[in-house]
Order: structure tokens, then sequence, then C-alpha cells
């Protein structure tokens, strides 16, 4: 893609974790290198995969220099959850590739790099050489939970807070480099940590802090303004005092929703940034770990009313947001945090905005973003790392763990390569946690039990039947009538019944969730005739939904089936250009 100004590569969520680390325990001998695993069952029921994250930073990173990519935005959670030692090791890997290639990254933080003032307690749990797991913690009055079989007191796991925790990293952007063009803060050019504080209080109104704002504006180069937005919120604690971590809540669910109340000051310092950019002829563009607009194509509603309140749902930004975004001048985002890829646009009557979600390095699908920069234009551009190979001896060492466990490890030990390896830790996922924990359990063991020609008969089913009532649905999806009706719609959409039978409802759910999290990435995951097939069950849904009673379990698999073709149709979210004056999508 030609352009006159370097392209910006965007990584987001690399979790990045040194299995080669010293956290304070012995490790594990695998393969005659002594590593610091995280156990196989922590990944098997985790979003995200943890070893792994040790190699894939540094591809994403190898492949970067390979293009001659020189600007690299790191888009919050760069590191597994800010431990010390792992903020010292990831240092170590940046300065590397700054001197091997003359790289230079701008990163914005994370709820996993830092924790409000203070600081806060980390625990993991590492393998030993005994065949068991430790769990190796800062916290000194952490208790060793039954399966245990020692807890390490480590301060190298304890998680800073601002500024320290800024400081651990480096020259990433959060403190003034003499080679930028510009550099500014939301409250002057004074990089000092005690100039950069605002004023933040409690829910009651009551307790009254200011800590730091890690938030700045930098010209790499000349013509683009890059706005590197620190949208960590960290609201005091009713009646709480003091830096620990009790005083202050968890950012990870408040995000831009928490920033319209406790951080406005950000959206007026936007507006200016963005009207001096544009009055210079500057491409100014927005930068944070958290989304402004929803990045799952509208589907809110129907979630709620399947799902009830996911752990993703409770992070999605309310409308609001982008309208304040649009208000302030903003008319590109890039954001991490919910590991999604995705494209999402808002246009109201003052203007349109843009939020382009970048995928984590660690779970599906693994992939950072390229951002070539033209006269009112950019073309985005996605770029796997499917093609990583896994490391044999920690598979190996999975495969051990998995005997001696008695762990259902699923497909995982078969993947082939690391995309191989997160499609299907994503589809072991379905069963290990999302159908345990986010669906109401009389629609998990109904689905659990039929087919996606099963799907298809109820869709066809007139009488509204209860999730709950198993026998009654097995009975209404065996009527003759209602198999003649498939079998006949099935051949005149060209499908073959026999083959249909086939695909049970596990298999549709992990596809499910794969376009969820990686909408156009997700397509590439789905053979063709499952596609077919599944776009099939949705029309039949499609031409229904509106007539099946609410609650029945008929309207929630309509629901389903339309947010899945929600997923799928959504802007493009690949490779693809957006016109900055028009707000319209380009080739």
């Amino acid at each position: 893609m030609a352009s006159e100004l370097p392209p910006i590569a965007v990584i987001a969520d690399a979790h990045f974790h040194d299995i080669f680390g010293d956290y304070g325990n012995a490790g594990v001998t695998v393969s005659e290198r002594v590593m610091a695993l995280r156990p196989f069952a922590n990944t098997v029921r985790s979003t995200r995969v943890f070893n792994e994250s040790s190699a894939a930073l540094p591809y994403a990173l190898d492949d970067i220099a390979a293009r001659g990519i020189r600007h690299v935005v790191l888009l919050g959670d760069y590191s597994d959850d800010g431990q010390l030692v792992t903020m010292a090791t990831l240092q170590k890997l940046l300065d590397d590739y700054a001197r091997r290639f003359g790289m230079q990254f701008y990163a914005a933080p994370g709820n996993h790099d830092i924790f409000g003032p203070g600081g806060r307690h980390r625990s993991k749990r590492f393998l030993n050489a005994r065949g068991g797991h430790d769990l190796v913690t800062s916290n000194p009055a952490r208790r060793a939970a039954p399966d245990d079989d020692a807890v390490i007191i480590s301060e190298s796991m304890y998680c800073a807070g601002y500024p320290v925790g800024l400081r651990s990293l480096g020259d990433v952007g959060f403190f003034r480099r003499p080679d930028y063009l510009h550099w500014e803060t939301p409250f002057g050019i004074n990089d000092h940590p005690s100039a950069r504080e605002f004023e933040i209080r409690s829910p009651d109104g009551m307790t009254v802090r200011r800590p730091m704002d890690a938030s700045y504006l930098v010209e790499p180069f000349d013509g683009v303004w890059m706005l590197m937005i620190d949208a960590n919120v960290f609201v005091p604690v009713d009646g709480e005092i003091g830096d620990d971590e009790g005083a202050f809540a968890d950012s990870t669910d408040a995000g831009w929703n928490a920033m319209l109340v406790h951080k406005r000051f950000i959206l007026d310092w936007i507006r200016s940034v963005t009207d001096r950019g544009r009055a210079l002829g500057k491409t100014v563009i927005a930068f944070s770990h958290y989304p402004v607009l929803d990045p799952l194509d509208g589907t809110g509603d129907d979630e709620l009313a399947v799902l009830g309140q996911t752990s993703l749902m409770g992070r999605i930004p309310e409308p609001e947001v982008g309208d304040a975004l649009i208000d302030a001048g903003v008319r590109l985002h890039f954001s991490g945090h919910l590991h999604v890829n995705d494209t999402a646009r808002l246009r109201n009557a003052d203007g349109f905005l843009f939020n382009v979600s970048v995928p984590s390095l660690v779970a599906f699908p693994g992939a950072y973003k390229i951002v070539h920069i033209e006269p009112n234009r950019l073309h985005i551009e996605t770029i796997s790392i499917d093609d990583m190979a896994l490391d044999a001896s920690i598979i190996s060492q999975y495969a051990t763990e998995v005997e001696r466990e008695k762990i259902n490890p699923g497909a995982l030990l078969s993947a082939v390569n690391y995309g191989d390896f997160l499609s299907k830790h994503l589809a072991h996922l379905v069963g290990r946690r999302f159908l345990r924990r986010e669906w109401p359990e009389a629609l998990a063991e109904a689905v659990k039990t039929l087919g996606l020609l099963d799907l298809a008969a109820l869709a066809l089913v007139e009488r509204p039947i209860s999730a709950c009532a198993l026998a009654d649905i097995k009975a209404a999806i065996a009527d003759c009538d209602i198999q003649q009706q498939l079998a006949i719609s099935a051949t005149g959409h060209g499908l073959d019944p026999v083959s249909l039978s086939r695909i049970d409802v596990m298999t549709f759910l992990g596809d499910w969730y794969r376009v969820r999290m990686g909408s156009e990435l997700g397509l590439h995951a789905i053979t063709a005739p499952r596609l077919a097939a599944y776009r099939w069950v949705s029309g039949i849904y499609a031409r229904r939904i509106d007539t099946m009673a609410v609650g029945s379990i008929q309207e929630s698999l309509g629901r389903l089936f339309r947010m899945f073709d929600c997923f799928i149709s959504g802007l493009p979210s690949r490779n693809f250009g957006i016109d900055l004056t028009t707000g319209e999508i380009q080739p």
C-alpha cells in the first residue's frame, strides 16, 4: 500500500508473560530449559492463553520489523498482569527491538498493566518439578488452596500503580523524548507526574483523590498526531483512604462510560487537539485501551434477552460515549480490551466516528493491524499470526499434565500451529466456560442434546416450547411433517440433509463465538458447507422470529441466529480503507 507517510503497527492485548522469568519459584524443566509455566488447567478455562504469549509478541514484532515498520502502538494490556518482573522483561524486549530495528513504541495503559496510585497484589499458579503447581503471590496474607503444593511470596509479582508502573516500561511515550516533533498532555507540556493530576470523587462525593492521568499527544513524524488516551478510571471507594488496592474500584468494566463521568477534562483537551490538528493539516488518530463504540454489531438487545448480562456486555460503551467523541472532533479511534476484531461506525448530525477494535495476540483471532496513512484517507490492514509454530516441548508438558490431572483438553493438543491452537481454544471454551457461566442452565442443557437440523426443525414448530421441556422438544422435532418440510427446504437450497445431520450444535456454537470475536476473520475459520448450512437455518428463523413467543426456546434460538447474521455482515474488519472526509468505507 503506497503512502508517503510511515505506516503504524497497532498491537493490542499482548498480555506478555515471560516463561523464562524469575517469579520467585523454582519452575519446571522442559527439554533442559527451566520455565515458569502456567498450568494448562488455567488455559482451558481462561479467555486467553498464557505461556504462548512469550513467543507471540516477539513473533509479531519480527513480522513488523520484516515489513520495515518502525512505529508501533501498544494498545494496553501489553503485560500479563503488570507484575514487576514481567514489566522488566518486557522493557528489555522492547529496548532490543528499538536497538536492532529503530522501532519506537507508543503505549496506552490497560487495566492489566497498572492499578491506581499504589498498585495491587497479583497471584498466579506455576507448574513445579513435583508435577503439581505452586501459588506465587506478592500478598503475604494469601493462603494456599487445597490443590496448591506451596505458597511462595515474591515481591516481583506486585503490579505497580501510577507513576511507577509507567516508568517501568521505559521510552514508550508516557514521558517526553527529545526526538518527538510535538508532545503534550491534557495539562500542558510538563511531563512530571505531579503536573498531570486530576480530581476524582467517590460515588458518595465524600472521598476526593488526585491521581495521575497518563494521556498524551505525540507527533512521531510530520503530519500525524497520535492521541494516546489513558482511559483507565480508578474510582475511589466510599469511605476508604490510602493508596492500597481496596481504596479504588477496578477499572475493567469502567472504560469510557466512566470517562464521561470522572474524566470530562479529557474530552475538552481532545476538542482542543482536533481543532488545532486540523488547522495545521495533521491527521489526528485516537487510541485507548477501551472501545468507544459497540464492537458487537448492535446485538446487545438480543444477547441480553438470550444470555443476560455477560462479561462482554458489561464492557460495552453507552451510546453517549460515541456522541461525546464526535463532539470532540474524533473521527477514528483504535481500541483493544475485548479481544474482538471489528469495525464500528457511528453517524450523527455532527459527523462520524469509527472504532477499530484490534484483536488480542493471545486469543482468537490472533492478529495485529497496520495503519497506512494517505491524505484524507487511511488504509487498515490486519495481519494474522496464525502461522507461528507452537513449542513442541510445551505441548508435551501439557499432555503430561492432562494425563496426570485428568483434564479435558478438547482438541487443543492436536493443533498444527498457533492459529489452530487459538481457534480450538475458543471452541473448547464453549462447553468449558460459556455454557456453564453465561448461558441460562435450561437453554444450555437443551442445545447440548441437539444437532443443527434439530434447531432448524424447532423453527418450524408453531407452538411455543420451553427450553426446560426436553421431552417436548424431542417430540416436536421428530414430527414427520416437520421432517418432510426440512428435507424439501434443504434440498431446495442445494443442501444435503445427510451432511446437515452431521453438524452438531457444539460445532455451530464454536463458529458462533468465532464470528462474534473475529467478525471477518472468524469467517475464515468456517468451512463453506457449514456456513451455507448456518445461513439456511438463519433464513428459516428470520422469516418467523417476529411471531415466536417471548421466552420460548424458538425465540432464543431465533435471536441467536440473528446475532450470527449481524456478526458476519458487519463493516469490513480485515483490510479496508476509510475516507476521513466522508466517513465512507473504501476497498
